[in-house]
């Protein structure tokens, strides 16, 4: 896993799903299901992006971009391409 820090990586921010997705215990579409996050639904979120090491396509967009999120009290990675993130 690659992470890449934002201007914002001090700061608090907050994630909400475009489409339901899966939180993951690691950056990989094969990492253990933890609990999901449904459509329209909002998480604490780190600011800082982390990179997989494999691309994955959700959304219809390829990427190996992932968000870290805690919804409660569930800590893990969601697809970066199916949320919106804003710094809180």
């Amino acid at each position: 896993m690659v992470v890449v820090a934002t201007p914002a990586a001090a700061a608090s921010c907050t994630a909400t799903a475009l489409e339901t997705v899966i939180i993951r215990s690691t950056t990989s579409t094969g990492g253990t299901a933890l609990a999901q996050l449904n459509k329209g639904q909002t998480a604490s979120a780190s600011c800082t992006m982390y990179y997989g090491s494999a691309e994955y396509e959700k959304c219809d967009i390829v990427s190996k971009r992932w968000v870290k999120v805690t919804r409660s009290g569930v800590t893990g990675y969601v697809v970066g391409t199916c949320v919106t993130i804003k710094q809180s």
